[in-house]
């Protein structure tokens, strides 16, 4: 690698909750797995807010980050991300800010323009629909404030948000958000994971819009990816199928609990199936330690991120320690 040589590494949890799992088997889950990628050398661990969904419980995603932080000792936790129509900047930045408190130098703010969720819960629970871009942005820019200096405030504060800077990330799963991201000088996390059709060109758009500010000198990408690491290529693919069956489900409209690996997965699918999921198919990082190099140099070539954002779909927390090893030692070895 030349200028990739450094790329952090880093894990992205939906907390969720699998066939035959309890709501606290998933819970104790991702608070397993912190540990194990804490110790592994990951760099951060984000917690994406989603609802009304019975296979993912990272609603409260807030509890769900302090829980982490409270069962861990140097890895950044943080959102990924919290979404914006859902809270106010104030809400934001009281919460995140007291998370800093809590634990200094260790919480991020990813934020997102979605609702994270369906029509009927988001009427529930939307503060906003962020038609125009410009009302998001001054949203950010109250968020910045609100964990700024005191000098920055105005009648309102942000108790205990003042002076806590939490680092704030844009995410983005098209193309809309990567300017905003340049314009305004953050960090750009993109979901390559779900949506890699636009990554290219979002990330292009973002780093040719980039403008330097008080928070960042020169533009950062993390790239969301999906990893299925196994000590073979037959199980990686093994494990994918609860991805695929999950991808499956989804569009048909079911948001059960996530299904289980089913090695004849392929075997039950109608044609028009197999060509929704190839379509579907995120940037996977999947195979053995060769394989996962392999497809890592096509990956760095396209994208040139600085960090991964790496989530993994397993029910089994071996299975999970397995694929963040190997995947932490194959792109440590390049």
């Amino acid at each position: 690698m030349t200028e990739n040589k450094n790329v952090k590494l880093s894990v992205l949890n939906l907390v969720p909750k699998f066939q035959n799992d309890t709501d606290i088997d998933a819970i104790n889950r991702a608070t397993e797995l912190i540990k194990i990628v804490e110790k592994l050398g990951y760099h951060r661990y984000w917690v994406a807010e989603h609802h009304n969904f019975r296979g993912v419980l990272s609603s409260a995603t807030a509890l769900i980050i302090q829980h982490l932080l409270a069962n861990s000792e140097k890895i950044r936790v943080g959102a990924g991300g919290v979404m914006l129509p859902n809270h106010t900047s104030l809400q934001v930045a009281e919460t995140y800010g007291t998370l800093e408190t809590l634990y200094p130098g260790r919480v991020d703010l990813g934020i997102g323009r979605a609702p994270g969720t369906d029509s009927d819960t988001a009427a529930l629970i939307y503060r906003t629909q962020y038609v125009r871009t410009s009302k998001f942005v001054e949203a950010i820019k109250d968020i910045q404030r609100f964990m700024g200096s005191e000098e920055e405030q105005g009648i309102v504060s942000a108790y205990p948000g003042i002076n806590t800077n939490v680092p704030i990330f844009m995410l983005g799963s098209s193309i809309h958000s990567a300017s905003v991201s340049g314009e305004l000088g953050l960090p750009y996390s993109f979901a390559g994971h779900f949506s890699p059709d636009a990554a290219e060109e979002a990330i292009k758009i973002y780093r040719e819009s980039f403008v330097p500010s008080k928070y960042l000198e020169k533009p950062y990408v993390i790239l969301g990816v999906l990893a299925h690491g196994a000590d073979s290529d037959k199980e990686a693919e093994r494990l994918y199928t609860a991805t695929q069956q999950a991808m499956l489900n989804l569009s048909r409209g079911e948001k059960g609990l996530y299904p289980l690996p089913d090695e004849n997965f392929s075997d039950k699918l109608t044609s028009a199936e197999k060509i929704f999921l190839q379509s579907k198919i995120g940037i996977n990082l999947m195979g053995t330690k060769e394989t996962i190099k392999r497809k890592w140099d096509e990956v760095k070539s396209k994208y040139q991120p600085d960090e991964i954002m790496a989530v993994s779909y397993m029910s089994e927390i071996n299975q999970l320690e397995t694929s963040y090893r190997i995947l932490a030692e194959a792109l440590k070895s390049q």
